[in-house]
């Protein structure tokens, strides 16, 4: 049966002005769809970009709440009626609500893990580290569905918890409610020591943070990659206010390492295949607005596990064509998915519809061309437009709705075509020169999945490739995992030794579920491997106990933990090196982590199999080395305070690394007085100095000494007390020394300390 399209009877576009739209695609649906009497009783959790103190005054004055800006982006809960007067304040950009779930990044369905990851040396203090590595005074941050925080390998040998901080974001005990965000409890270490927390622990967070950080106390076997690491656990919300719950998550961590005075290492073994793979939405700028703040601070996103799922379709046009089919989703009565594209790379493309009948591959009905320049405008908001096409059989209205948000330098295209019933495939043909992707899939994305093998001229399959989780996981400084296989036996509960790898897929090789890259931006993805393929972890009391009442290959016969596979059991591996990373220098910052992380990766046949670069999107620069990590931290100098060249950057020294002198360290004779005033400082300081009177002036002068011994200014004394001026000018961030000579003898050392 044919349908006469209407191509123009129905047209509805917003055409305004040429500019960046100033709110995404789902925010102005939620304007859209609801009524506007209802805008003052409808909140929702939004990220704010501009000046944060606009930001703050106006939610207040609108009665909504403010919960935390960092630079120029905040995250806020307001009604729409208040979303409507920020998109019209001039000091605010964009605001931003997105609607994903969160998923854990486990594939349905150790010692060895130290091993593979060679944690063993670094643990023991092996080679050239000074000393054993295990994470202590270093916070472990986890994002996960929930934590068993009864099980042993998250206590201390008193029976006490490791655990300082809980934030359960479902839960309703308000005698424990989370004012400061708004939502959830928070139960700290005494809470959990006086059994108040009335968490309700998640298996897959459980296993997560054994991984990264249990010490083997249940049974003395799987110990984790930071044994001895601190413990902050957030149970985040995975509904439609994931990214904004997630993003808090991570401030929170942040937020309680700093009030510890600790460096922070945050593992996320969640996340959303959504999105536009760019890091260019505000939940990935505002990530990144926190990991660039301040060092000792790293996040570490598992990667994804949809290695086997052809979710994705990369399309490259050379003034030719390209079509590509998807198939009705009976679940939401239509055909959806979005299209992203750089706007450089989208604007001299034409795009159309056309409803295929499946077997014959007949069309059957057609929409005109539309192009995104010259068809749509934009001014602060999105260019939309809606039409029906025809109707059916049973005369109900087929509608297509084209929404489409320009932000930053790129474009995204929400296509929905609705119907009561499935009348075939909706085929996107594509025309022109440039470039676009599209993420579609009902399993892992709640969209429609695009049809393989249709046989037909200029027809682009859905592949595998970018198939990484979006949003963070696609930033710069992010650090994105992917898995390799660990072990391939295991003895269970009931005593039998059963195997447990994935037949093709070899162990120490590349896993069959392990997401592939790079990020749209082509910015390289994944990072590094580690092996989550089968890993024994801690669990839940209650899945441990149901476990031994039935037959499963997935209990040990310790009865304590079990196994499991995905990115999610390789990213935290890296978290936990992290930590270690950071015991050694709590300093250091993403950039640094990131380039120590893949600088060290081991790389073996393996790692060259699906491809002979490096890096490559299946292994990123190869597989965890946590000995070669901490190796890598070693900054030789002199760690002794009462030195002259002490580096308080150092660590690692040798015995000839310190230079004393026999007058000792900031000693002052009677009449001689030495200071810098600001110290540290970081453009400026004054220093002040007096010598005895007796002192022949002329031969006074003052030193500056850099960590080495190496003398970087210095001035000549006109007199007997007096201020010199020091500017920074090319002294460089780090520990110096002010020494105080005269007639040769030195009367004084003052460290100096410059800054940032």
């Amino acid at each position: 049966m044919k349908y006469w399209i209407l191509l123009l009877s129905f047209w509805s576009f917003q055409t305004l002005a040429q500019q960046s739209s100033k709110l995404s695609i789902d925010l102005y649906l939620q304007l859209k769809e609801t009524p506007a009497v209802d805008y003052t009783k409808k909140n929702l959790p939004i990220l704010v970009k501009g000046n944060l103190e606009a930001i703050k005054q106006l939610v207040k004055k609108e009665g909504g709440q403010y919960k935390y800006g960092v630079k120029n982006i905040a995250s806020v809960r307001v009604s729409l009626a208040t979303v409507e007067k920020l998109l019209s304040h001039p000091k605010i950009q964009r605001l931003e609500y997105r609607a994903a779930r969160g998923h854990n990044l486990t594939y349905p369905e150790d010692t060895i893990m130290l091993t593979n990851n060679n944690a063993r040396a670094a643990h023991a203090g092996a080679g050239l580290l000074p000393h054993g590595f295990q994470g202590e005074g270093v916070l472990l941050g986890v994002i996960d569905d929930g934590f068993e925080w009864e099980h042993p390998d998250f206590f201390y040998p008193d029976s006490s918890t490791r655990i300082l901080y809980l934030w359960d974001q479902v839960s309703m005990n308000s005698a424990y409610h989370n004012a400061y965000y708004g939502y959830g409890a928070v139960w700290t270490k005494a809470d959990i020591d006086n059994n108040e927390c009335t968490h309700s622990p998640g298996e897959h967070g459980s296993h997560v943070m054994g991984t990264a950080a249990g010490n083997a106390l249940a049974s003395g076997k799987y110990l984790g990659i930071a044994p001895k690491a601190n413990l902050a656990c957030v149970s985040v919300v995975r509904d439609y206010t994931f990214l904004n719950s997630f993003v808090d998550g991570v401030h929170y961590l942040f937020s309680k390492a700093d009030s510890l005075g600790q460096a922070c290492s945050i593992n996320s073994s969640v996340g959303s295949y959504s999105s536009g793979h760019d890091g260019k939405d505000l939940y990935s700028q505002l990530i990144d607005n926190m990991l660039t703040e301040k060092g000792g601070r790293a996040l570490i996103q598992a990667g994804g596990n949809a290695r086997a799922f052809p979710i994705h379709l990369g399309v490259t046009l050379q003034n030719n064509s390209s079509k590509t089919q998807f198939k009705y989703q009976a679940t939401s009565e239509s055909v959806r998915f979005r299209l992203y594209a750089d706007t450089i790379d989208f604007s001299n493309i034409d795009f159309s519809f056309q409803l295929v009948d499946p077997q014959s591959q007949q069309v059957i009905a057609q929409t005109s061309l539309y192009n995104v320049w010259r068809d749509f405008t934009f001014s602060g908001s999105i260019a939309n437009h809606s039409q029906v096409l025809f109707r059916d059989a049973n005369n109900d209205p087929v509608v297509l709705e084209i929404n489409i948000d320009q932000y930053e330098d790129a474009y995204e295209v929400a296509i929905s075509i609705r119907s009561t019933s499935n009348l075939g495939h909706w085929q996107l043909t594509t025309t022109g020169t440039g470039a676009y992707d599209i993420w579609s899939g009902e399993t892992l994305l709640g969209t429609s999945n695009m049809h393989s093998n249709a046989g037909i001229p200029n027809y682009t399959e859905p592949d595998n490739k970018q198939t990484i989780v979006g949003y963070w996981t696609c930033s710069d400084k992010v650090i994105t995992v992917g898995s390799y296989q660990n072990r391939t036996r295991g003895v269970t509960w009931l005593g039998d030794t059963v195997a447990v790898g994935t037949a093709g897929y070899p162990q120490f090789g590349i896993s069959a579920f392990s997401s592939l890259g790079p990020a749209r931006t082509g910015i390289q993805k994944p990072n590094i491997t580690a092996p989550g393929g089968q890993v024994m972890s801690a669990s839940t009391l209650g899945t441990l106990n149901y476990y031994k009442t039935i037959t499963t290959n997935r209990l040990d016969q310790d009865g304590w933990h079990i196994f499991n596979r995905g990115t999610s059991m390789a990213a935290p591996m890296v978290a936990g090196a992290v930590a270690l990373y950071f015991q050694c220098k709590p300093y250091a910052n993403h950039a640094d982590v990131l380039q120590a992380l893949e600088s060290t990766a081991k790389v073996d046949s393996f790692v060259f199999r699906e491809s002979l670069a490096l890096p490559n999107v299946h292994w990123g620069y190869g597989k965890l080395d946590v000995y070669q990590l901490l190796e890598s931290c070693l900054i030789y100098g002199c760690m002794d305070p009462l030195a002259l060249n002490y580096n308080s950057f150092a660590t690692y020294q040798d015995s000839m690394a310190c230079f004393y002198t026999p007058t000792g360290l900031n000693r002052l004779e009677n009449g001689t007085d030495l200071s810098c005033l600001p110290n540290p400082f970081s453009t400026q300081t004054t220093i002040h100095y007096a010598l005895p009177a007796s002192d022949e002036i002329k031969k006074g002068t003052l030193f500056v000494y850099n960590s080495l011994g190496q003398v970087v200014l210095s001035t000549d004394l006109s007199q007997n007390e007096g201020t010199w001026t020091l500017n920074r000018d090319n002294l460089a961030v780090g520990a110096y020394w002010v020494v105080l000579n005269a007639k040769g003898k030195k009367y004084a050392h003052q460290q100096l300390i410059v800054q940032p």
